[in-house]
């Protein structure tokens, strides 16, 4: 698994594969916890990708420890999002909603345990069951894109896929809450 501290070197670096990596990462535990404040799961993904885009633009990696990246990404999501609810005049005063500090410490135990343990899971599918899940699951390719790559056919995409869900589901069934993050 790659660390925040690998993340902010390749970001650091100019590399953008820092921001895949970043957007693997955090994208949606990000949006989740957005989503507890705005309570709109599209204007919570608009939120996370602005601030992706100013995470870069503004080089706001710069001014970062390697250790605070994860708090420095949900204390931003949570400003982006007050505004945005700030804007629409619905909220201006945070304190009398103690669900939102049970939504931070929930994204954040998804993003630090969680994520660990839905790659562990997916490293514990056969091979090509793996390579299709990661295909499909995490890259968004199309069937037919992830069948071209991995060189099989649609239908073996389609089966390895149904195949792989299902032992997620049973690999995760204690913790339903990554499974569906998973497939946010």
């Amino acid at each position: 698994m790659i660390t925040d501290q690998s993340i902010l070197e390749h970001i650091r670096r100019g590399d953008k594969e820092g921001l895949d990596f970043l957007f693997r990462r955090y994208y949606k535990p990000l949006v989740l916890y957005a989503n507890a404040f705005v309570n709109d799961i599209h204007k919570a993904e608009d939120v996370v990708q602005e601030l992706f885009i100013k995470f870069w633009n503004d080089k706001l990696f710069d001014r970062l420890y390697n250790n605070t990246l994860s708090t420095y990404l949900f204390a931003l999501v949570k400003n982006a999002s007050l505004n945005h609810i700030n804007k629409k005049d619905i909220l201006s005063d945070t304190a009398e909603f103690s669900h939102l500090e049970i939504a931070e410490e929930e994204a954040r135990r998804i993003a630090e345990e969680g994520i660990q343990k839905v790659k562990q899971a997916i490293e514990e599918l056969p091979e090509k069951t793996r390579k299709v899940v990661e295909c499909i699951m995490i890259q968004n390719m199309k069937y037919k894109e992830a069948a071209e790559e991995l060189e099989v056919s649609v239908n073996t995409v389609k089966t390895l896929l149904r195949n792989g869900i299902s032992k997620l589901k049973e690999d995760l069934k204690d913790h339903k809450d990554l499974f569906h993050l998973f497939f946010l």
